[in-house]
């Protein structure tokens, strides 16, 4: 590996990373706290109670009444008040116990601030402390302090302290590109000399990985490995992998992590990934039987053993993820849905749908949801869509029905079945009367199959909960407006509606639309270019594109439908609107296709 170390992505975003390269980024927490994305704040990682500091320290300095002040501030008014009188106690006395509690206070404050500033304190008095500089690091690194970063690096070495704490924490934060390229920054800052450091090493391997340059974290990775002083952790044996992996060298990647578990034979971390690339590269029988002869844990045997599942699901072996389910551990540990929803899946690969979906409906928790979708299309394939609604309102929890009939209710639809829809939307609603957002939605597919008084009768109660509501206020007025001659009465509604929402599309298309069927063609104009322009829809262009045409502006109206049918051409309400009034423009686009 060159001494000196480019920056492997400065001033650049990172490229994204696979699937398979994401399966390695979780390790252990650093020895005081962790931050584990890029969005979580920092986390305490001491024992949940620091020693309170001996009390006779403190009475030979005349100090026991500061302290037991301090603690009684920390008790009542939390950390961020207690914070300036432990930090004046341990500044003074220099005892390492006040410290770390202090240091343990800063955290929980959750103020970078104190947080430094309690790490500083802390390495005054120890300059060899790893918990210290992996504190203030995690600090630095967050403010995008690079430069700091460095001499904080730096000063570490110097003082002969381990740096382990730096590749784990960039384990941590792999999603976050700002703080990697912080990292980036600071390591390519430091003198040839320390890039030298095994640690140093490692977090460059890892920064090559994610930005993409596979080769030469290979080169990193394979000279790190061959040094016989270098620590052979498995973080440094999954960077070669997943390097070789992503330049399609499965094979040596499989390699590398055989190499690796048998240095760390209960690793999940390497097992997982392991498994993994043999079932990529055809050779699932093998990832099976590694798996049915690991000595893990029952937790550990479990997920690994899901995982596998999944993954040779994902590659059409369920034979062998039946096999792998039947080796599971017997107690699965709140995760019985998760194989159960698996196994549903390899019966329904191997044609055995009713099987599928007998298992399939045990499945609740979290995975009940998707299991209910899934029972759906199978149902589907087997032509017994008439049982579907009836098993959905059997197995959805009150509080999960609007939601889950709205994704029923949109398979039904994809699927031609309109009226199934509605059917499970209005029996959803006599089970959950108070639901307005069923009730609005059994009023807009109404409309939809032409039961309009069904619309208008639905909407007016769902008004009379919410005046105000301007969705509601533009549904009634827009259904009068197309299917009444009550004008008048449907132009209150959504002028109202848009006195409350000026900027919604949908609401300035029904006051565009209705000024045009009032014969105002100007002020129909107007706001029909404001929805257009806000939101170009396919049934917005059929109105603005008529209104221009009522009023001869024919080249704009053809512009206007010409770039509707460019992204929606399957529009029936634009379709008509064309063939209505210039069916010549549908025939140049059939003959633009097929030339």
């Amino acid at each position: 590996m060159p001494v000196v170390l480019g920056p492997a992505h400065k001033k650049a975003s990172q490229k994204p990373i696979t699937k398979g390269v994401l399966l390695f980024f979780t390790l252990l927490s650093l020895p005081l706290l962790s931050a584990c994305s890029q969005n979580t704040a920092l986390q305490n990682t001491l024992s949940p109670s620091v020693d309170t500091p001996k009390a006779e320290t403190f009475a030979n300095q005349g100090k026991i009444k500061e302290l037991l002040n301090a603690e009684f501030t920390l008790q009542r008014e939390g950390p961020n008040k207690a914070f300036e009188a432990f930090y004046e106690l341990a500044s003074q006395s220099g005892d390492i116990t006040l410290i770390e509690r202090l240091t343990h206070i800063a955290v929980v404050s959750q103020n970078h601030l104190y947080i430094e500033r309690s790490a500083n304190l802390w390495l005054s008095v120890d300059p060899t402390s790893a918990t210290a500089y992996s504190l203030k690091l995690q600090v630095l690194i967050k403010d995008n302090r690079a430069e700091e970063v460095t001499t904080l690096l730096t000063n570490a070495i110097r003082h002969k302290v381990s740096l382990r704490f730096l590749p784990i924490y960039l384990e941590d934060n792999v999603r976050d590109s700002d703080q990697v390229n912080t990292i980036d920054s600071a390591i390519y800052a430091l003198s040839p000399e320390l890039k030298n450091n095994q640690y140093i090493q490692v977090s460059y391997a890892h920064i090559l990985l994610l930005s993409g340059k596979y080769q030469l974290a290979i080169n990193t990775s394979e000279q790190l490995l061959a040094k016989p002083n270098t620590e052979k952790s498995e973080a440094l044996y999954l960077i070669l992998a997943f390097s070789q992996k992503s330049l399609g060298q499965t094979d040596e990647a499989i390699k590398t992590l055989q190499t690796a578990s048998k240095h760390f034979p209960k690793n999940t971390r390497l097992i997982t990934p392991l498994i993994d690339f043999l079932v990529e590269n055809k050779q699932p029988k093998i990832a099976t039987e590694i798996y049915q002869k690991t000595n893990l844990e029952t937790p550990e045997k479990l997920q690994v053993g899901i995982n596998l599942m999944r993954t040779l699901l994902e590659h059409n072996q369920p034979g062998l993820a039946l096999a792998a389910a039947n080796h599971l551990p017997e107690k699965q540990l709140g995760l019985s849905d998760q194989v159960q929803y698996l196994t549903a899946i390899a019966l329904a690969q191997l044609d055995k749908k009713a099987q599928a979906i007998k298992v399939m409906e045990q499945v609740n928790g979290a995975l009940r949801t998707n299991a209910t979708n899934q029972i759906a299309l199978w149902l589907y394939d087997d032509n017994k869509e008439n049982d579907i609604n009836n098993m959905v309102l059997s197995r959805t929890a009150r509080e999960n029905m609007p939601e889950q009939v709205a994704a029923i209710g949109r398979l039904h639809e994809e699927k031609g079945h309109t009226d199934l829809s509605f059917e499970l939307i209005s029996n959803a609603l006599i089970a959950l009367p108070e639901s307005d957002a069923l009730r609005y939605q059994k009023a807009l597919l109404a409309d939809t199959l032409g039961m309009w008084k069904v619309t208008e009768k639905e909407l007016t109660t769902l008004l009379q909960k919410d005046p105000d509501n301007p969705q509601y206020l533009n549904a009634l007025g827009y259904t009068l407006l197309t299917r009444t001659k009550r004008i008048d009465e449907a132009m209150k509604y959504i002028e109202s509606a848009y006195e409350k929402a000026d900027s919604d599309p949908a609401i300035i298309d029904s006051l565009g639309w209705g000024f045009f069927l009032k014969g105002e063609f100007e002020q129909s104009s107007y706001y029909l270019k404001k929805a257009w322009s806000i939101l170009p829809d396919a049934e917005i262009a059929a109105h603005y594109g008529e209104s221009l045409w009522k009023q001869r502006h024919y080249k704009e109206a053809i512009a206007v439908w010409e770039a509707a049918l460019e992204t929606s051409p399957d529009t029936p309400l634009l379709l008509d609107t064309i063939k209505r009034l210039s069916p010549s423009l549908l025939e140049e686009q059939k003959q633009d296709k097929t030339s």
